[in-house]
């Protein structure tokens, strides 16, 4: 048990924290006993049932979804996760090559490893709509919150290397060419712990199950599996035939005209797409993610 520096409520850690998070005050403080800034947290704006109506409309503007997944999709199941991010304002001169360029950026990490290698890692956040964090909300929705392992040091150290990461993106843009960059004097390092509330659902259709993970606060769609149209597959299943027999055309093409480039390029790049389209054609499911709009 570790002692809440704000309130003085014994907390209990688990293995791994190094963020501790009072049920009692909201106050979120290292194993250490020290604060670590402001606490807050994303409010839940949408039941599971409005989250999984609007993935359904979501869903259907992709080529290779069921038209009828709105009326044959069922629901099955949904679990609530507070998932904890850093997230700093950073601001200050930036060495580049050809001199100083002053910024401001915002950046976002995570402060679970629990979200490493999933579409969760690269979620981007802005403080608007946030609210002070209270974790009598959290109970009242039956959710959970994740545990925060990644600790502030390691966080700021990230933070930074972030930040230089964006300056150099902000000038290659600018320039049409990569620039290398570091921060050269740091002005502002403002550090925030915030609680993002995420949704995991299960739903069927056709007999199989299916996931898709969306944020309760603003209904983005971050991970989606969706099933795949039968016409889809017997279309794509056509594609590769047709690409197949193109190849195998234009090798013999190539072969009786002595085109050794003509031999080699066209038919590769055939079989190339129609591998492509087997690979679509065999996939009952597709799976979709990379919406990371700031929220």
């Amino acid at each position: 048990m570790v002692a809440c520096p704000y309130c003085g409520s014994e907390v209990a850690k688990h293995p791994g924290e190094a963020v501790l998070t009072c049920p009692y005050c909201g106050t979120a403080f290292t194993v250490s006993g020290e604060e670590v800034g402001e606490h807050l947290m994303g409010r839940v704006n949408y039941t599971p049932h409005q989250i999984f109506e609007l993935f359904k409309i979501w869903a259907l503007r992709f080529p290779e979804t069921p038209n009828d997944l709105s009326s044959g999709a069922r629901f099955v199941s949904c679990d609530l996760t507070f998932y904890p991010y850093w997230v700093y304002e950073v601001s200050g001169s930036f060495r580049a090559a050809g001199g100083l360029e002053t910024a401001a950026v915002e950046v976002t990490i995570p402060a679970c490893n629990r979200v490493r290698g999933t579409p969760l890692e690269r979620l981007k956040l802005s403080l608007a709509g946030k609210v002070y964090y209270s974790h009598r909300y959290v109970v009242q929705l039956g959710g959970r919150l994740a545990a925060a392992d990644v600790g502030p040091g390691e966080a700021d150290r990230a933070a930074l290397s972030a930040a230089e990461l964006e300056v150099a993106e902000r000038l290659g843009r600018r320039l049409g060419r990569s620039v290398a960059v570091r921060v050269e004097k740091l002005e502002k390092l403002t550090r925030r712990l915030v609680h993002v509330p995420v949704y995991s659902c299960t739903y069927e259709y056709g007999g199989h199950p299916y996931r898709f993970v969306a944020d309760a606060s603003d209904s983005r769609v971050l991970y989606a599996e969706i099933p795949v149209e039968a016409r889809f597959r017997v279309a794509a299943l056509a594609g590769a035939g047709s690409s197949f027999a193109l190849a195998a055309a234009s090798f013999a093409l190539g072969l009786a005209y002595s085109l050794p480039g003509f031999i080699l390029l066209t038919p590769l790049a055939l079989v190339g797409v129609g591998a492509y389209c087997l690979y679509k054609a065999s996939a009952r499911r597709a799976v979709v993610k990379g919406f990371f709009a700031k929220s």
